[in-house]
């Protein structure tokens, strides 16, 4: 279970900087939510194999409980409000060409 949880935070790890390279569109939107969800599943995966091996060592729980969920919950924030940015710019690129066009097609 251990090689699965680390295979899919390297996963949420490359779809998090392949989405930092694209622009507004649906490509974005969906990897943004993929990000997201991918985080949540390393995190979900990582809190039950610590919950398994008898949580974390008294006096280290930031290194080994906080910080790993903190990173996770930031990237899956980061992927779903990019996403949500991405399909704002994508309703707002299709509300302003079919207003071009239905100006062109009034003559005034």
């Amino acid at each position: 279970m251990v090689w699965q949880a680390a295979a899919i935070g390297i996963i949420t790890v490359l779809l998090f900087f392949l989405m930092l390279t694209r622009k507004a569109g649906h490509v974005k939107l969906l990897l943004g939510l993929l990000t997201g969800t991918c985080a949540l599943a390393t995190m979900a995966l990582y809190l039950w194999i610590l919950h398994q091996n008898g949580g974390a060592d008294k006096g280290r729980e930031l290194l080994q409980l906080y910080l790993p969920c903190g990173l996770c919950l930031l990237l899956a924030a980061w992927g779903w409000i990019a996403a949500a940015l991405s399909q704002r710019k994508l309703r707002f690129n299709k509300a302003a060409k079919l207003a071009r066009q239905k100006r062109a097609q009034d003559p005034q």
